[in-house]
């Protein structure tokens, strides 16, 4: 059984899932859409817990509209138990939603009982996840907005076991951005107009979806204060102990610089014990320098330096397919030894059965669209 309590975003708690934050609720409030809070209290005869649990809802020009959980539930449950658990929430927060809101979409924060590179039919996930519910209203959405396979890199080790497990090109490629006498630097806002120079760039050269640089802006002004949040870390030099309090999510620029010209850089965000590589632009210009495999041992650093023992380096291709248009991604990423992750990705708890279907339609082919445009 699933209770709900909805909650002011600085009474939410501080966590390492970035996603499931109050800062990121709250920021994508200024981006046009509009964020909920809530403790969930769950139980049953054999186990009971509490979590936080915050919800985007999304408008549509129609005038409808969705929910979205990213990575959420944020908890562990027993995976017989885990449809039963997103259908009771569905449910218990429907009231609180818009009257026109089609659907709750949660992207899981679970892995996915699939562990190989095989396909599953979407038809055969939904009987799995829509056993023992009471609606079997669950659905597999069309695609995913975070992408389910990543790579997350234990950095609680010390700096040479986690060089170790790297691929040789790797480590090789790393030393060669040193040797170069590359300029690596942590930068704040006042990096984001020579940075967001290159991002767009490098996104237009290949084709990728872009954020303008106002939602950057945003992103970085953003002060979202927390009741229990703590003050901002002490310098990188000095390593946060893992029992400390967890600060606020946090965003940085990291760049790689040769003769005064940035060449490469990244954005990558903190939460509790959780780092991410959020954002990229990289030059073609001195590219065999190999900055960008420098920058990320730099990220790796910093990262563990505030504290953090986990490194998400955000989506790869599921597979190592050579014939993908990502396959260059899959190689770079996966050469820093991290565990390759697969989560469950998205799924929907129905509200609207006919808008339903008129929102999965336009999904379908927004997909369909991006595909034809790679």
């Amino acid at each position: 059984m699933v209770t709900i309590q909805q909650v002011r975003p600085e009474d939410f708690p501080v966590q390492d899932n970035l996603f499931q934050t109050a800062f990121w609720g709250t920021f994508k409030n200024t981006c046009g859409q509009q964020s909920f809070f809530f403790t969930v209290l769950y139980s049953d005869k054999d186990i009971s817990f509490q979590f936080p649990f915050m919800v985007l809802i999304r408008f549509r020009r129609d005038g409808s509209c969705y929910a979205y959980a990213p990575r959420a539930p944020s908890v562990s449950i027993a995976p017989e138990k885990q449809g039963i658990l997103l259908e009771e929430i569905g449910v218990a927060v429907k009231s609180v939603f818009p009257a026109q809101c089609i659907c709750l979409r949660y992207d899981l924060a679970w892995k996915s009982l699939n562990h190989s590179d095989t396909t599953v039919l979407p038809e055969n996930e939904q009987i799995i996840m829509n056993w023992g519910t009471k609606t079997h209203n669950l659905r597999k959405a069309p695609g995913n907005y975070i992408c389910p396979d990543t790579v997350i890199i234990n950095i609680s080790a010390a700096p040479e076991q986690i060089l170790s497990h790297m691929r040789t090109t790797t480590r090789n490629c790393i030393r060669r951005a040193y040797r170069s006498k590359i300029e690596f630097a942590v930068k704040g806002a006042e990096a984001l107009p020579d940075w967001y120079s290159l991002y767009q760039s490098t996104a237009l050269r290949k084709n990728f979806f872009y954020e303008k640089e106002q939602y950057f802006d945003r992103l970085f002004s953003h002060k979202h204060v927390q009741s229990n949040a703590v003050h901002e870390p002490p310098p990188r030099e000095k390593i946060i102990p893992l029992d400390a309090p967890a600060p606020a999510p946090q965003f940085r620029i990291m760049t790689a610089e040769k003769d005064k010209k940035i060449i490469s850089g990244i954005i990558i965000a903190l939460s509790g014990h959780n780092a991410y590589y959020m954002y990229a632009g990289s030059s073609l210009e001195q590219r065999e320098l190999m900055p960008n495999y420098g920058l990320q041992w730099e990220a790796v650093r910093f990262a563990r330096s505030r504290g953090c023992t986990s490194y998400d380096l955000m989506g790869i291709p599921p597979n190592n397919n050579t014939a993908d248009s990502m396959a260059g991604l899959y190689i770079f990423k996966t050469g820093f030894g991290g565990e390759k992750v697969r989560f469950a990705g998205a799924w929907d708890f129905i509200y609207d059965t006919d808008r339903y279907k008129y929102f999965v339609l336009e999904d379908q082919m927004k997909l369909k669209s991006d595909r034809n445009s790679l």
